[in-house]
């Protein structure tokens, strides 16, 4: 990118987040209560967002939904219309949250972000020709969807065909797979978003009967955090290329993978800003990790100001950014609840534990327990072709990285779901006061 165009783009950006939280502050009775402002609609050179206290989960949880909506606004009536969705989060992690969207919103910023990957993009501008599946739990919204005996046509929504019907893969019997596979072929599929797992599953059943999932031109992995030993599977039963998506339920889609040599998740314009804020803390296996915060730029109910999301990234600081002055992400680095703390300080991400543990090739699935300060617990699954010893491998190579702990590793036949449908790859069990981690979380627990 050149300078001026830089340039450019961030005044743009700087015009759009101040015009948000100036909406924000000024139409929704949440922020209209604060008694500090961080803008003045008249003079905006007054605006600074650091001065914004961080927005938690646990603030929005208790006061929705009617402090969200503009003043003035019929929420029951829009609701009852559908120009106003109510949604839920899927809880993998904590209680679930319930989220209003506009109407249509969802739909047209996801592919706004998708799009900014060239590959997406070619695939998605040939409307006739495009077809999108979609692998995940069958539980949205505020109950279940496309669960239970329903036929291809039943799933199928305009070009988009919902695959799963069972909230568990754990459970799949080879029947339910093989017509999710002959349904990618019947169904011409062009992209595919999934939770990395899920897809996993199938694609481990795709490669063991000797067959490529028919996916034509790309796949992205959202909904929960990808694993090293997820991407193995997936890219051995798909020639098509595999993205990450990074996004939320309340904030839209915040990063997408390039499709270039770096691979880097770049920054989606027009739906957030957000800040990467760094942590005070060592982080073993993991560099430049930062707490990821969300403003968005084009809600009109619920606007969230400086949303503490819940996740962890490695920051590309100098990397190119392309779309908006956020810098790119190297990888996403889990849920704050899933960073195992060690007894001296250092928080371990996911995505590190990920990357030691992976390494194995022996490993097929895996997920690890932190239920006290001083424990945790590794369940392995293995590979069909893995070496004996693989737990005892596998404790070898997490004990620097896990330091202080006393670490058990266990081989297992399988992982469950959460209850939300969801699979966790790392479980801290008790919860740790967020102030260690960053300036701004004192007193907030995770």
């Amino acid at each position: 990118m050149s300078p001026e165009k830089g340039e450019d783009l961030a005044l743009e950006h700087d015009r759009a987040v101040r015009a948000s939280v100036t909406r924000a502050y000024s139409t929704i009775p949440f922020y209209a209560k604060k008694r500090r402002r961080p803008v003045s609609v008249g003079s905006p050179t007054s605006f600074r967002l650091e001065d914004v206290p961080l927005l938690w989960k646990q603030d929005v949880r208790t006061t929705l939904p009617k402090e969200w909506v503009p003043d003035g606004r019929d929420l029951r009536a829009e609701l009852a219309s559908g120009d106003v969705e109510l949604v839920e989060t899927s809880g993998s992690t904590a209680e679930r949250t319930r989220v209003l969207w506009d109407k249509g919103w969802w739909l047209a910023q996801e592919e706004r972000g998708m799009r900014t990957n060239a590959t997406v993009d070619r695939a998605m501008a040939d409307a006739v020709r495009y077809r999108e599946a979609i692998l995940t739990t069958p539980v949205c919204g505020l109950g279940s969807c496309h669960s239970g005996e329903m036929s291809f046509e039943e799933r199928l929504e305009d070009h988009r065909l919902f695959l799963n019907s069972r909230a568990d893969p754990t459970f799949w019997k080879p029947d339910d797979m093989r017509r999710m596979a002959a349904e990618l072929a019947r169904h011409a599929t062009s992209g595919l978003e999934s939770d990395p797992t899920y897809l996993a599953n199938l694609a481990r059943f795709a490669t063991a009967v000797g067959e490529k999932l028919a996916v034509r031109d790309f796949v992205t992995l959202t909904y929960a955090m990808t694993s090293g030993v997820h991407l193995r599977a997936i890219r051995a039963a798909l020639s098509a290329p595999v993205f990450q998506l990074y996004g939320a339920t309340e904030t839209g889609v915040l990063f997408m993978q390039s499709d270039d040599a770096g691979g880097l998740l770049h920054h989606c314009p027009f739906t957030t800003h957000v800040e990467l804020v760094p942590v005070k803390v060592a982080t073993p296996g993991a560099d430049d990790v930062a707490l990821v915060v969300v403003t968005t730029l084009d809600r009109v109910v619920q606007p969230l100001v400086r949303f503490v999301v819940g996740d962890l990234a490695q920051v590309a600081h100098g990397a190119e950014r392309r779309y908006t002055p956020v810098p790119p992400l190297r990888s996403l680095e889990g849920r704050l609840q899933d960073a195992i703390i060690r007894p001296d300080g250092a928080w371990v991400t996911a995505g590190a534990f990920d990357r030691a543990i992976s390494a194995d090739r022996g490993v097929a699935f895996y997920q690890a327990n932190q239920p006290d300060p001083s424990t945790v617990i590794v369940d392995v699954v293995a590979e069909t072709d893995a070496p004996p010893m693989l737990a005892a491998r596998v404790k070898e190579s997490l004990a620097e990285l896990l330091r202080g702990l006393d670490v058990t590793v266990r081989t297992t036949t399988g992982i469950l779901a959460e209850s939300s449908g969801k699979f966790r790859i790392v479980r801290r069990q008790f919860a740790v006061d967020l102030g260690t981690l960053v300036d701004a979380g004192a007193g907030v627990t995770a």
